[in-house]
């Protein structure tokens, strides 16, 4: 790609002060194993920095997809999201995921 794999890491730029972050991450991945992203999620903690891991078990990569199955996994993650943001005051409310849903049918 033109450049290191630690240029492209997530890992690799770890510092204090990052944003809040959320992750939602499927325990079966292949792709990107569920290790890895608990590693990055303790590394965050060390520095700091708020991060939440919310590991889905038997979950693949890109589990939660919309169009992938009933959706049930689009409205969990999201759902998810939806509770992350409220827990730092940039939403209010239940979470509008069912309206949404409806909405596009």
């Amino acid at each position: 790609m033109g450049t290191s794999l630690e240029a492209l890491s997530p890992y690799h730029h770890i510092r204090k002060n990052r944003p809040p972050t959320i992750i939602v991450h499927g325990k079966a991945d292949t792709t990107i194993p569920f290790l890895t992203v608990e590693l990055f999620t303790n590394e965050m903690i060390k520095h700091g920095n708020r991060c939440e891991l919310v590991g889905y078990e038997n979950q693949t990569h890109g589990f939660f997809n919309y169009g992938k199955g009933d959706n049930s996994m689009f409205r969990a993650t999201v759902t998810e999201m939806d509770n992350f943001l409220k827990s730092l005051g940039y939403l209010k409310g239940k979470p509008t995921i069912d309206s949404f849903m409806s909405s596009i049918k």
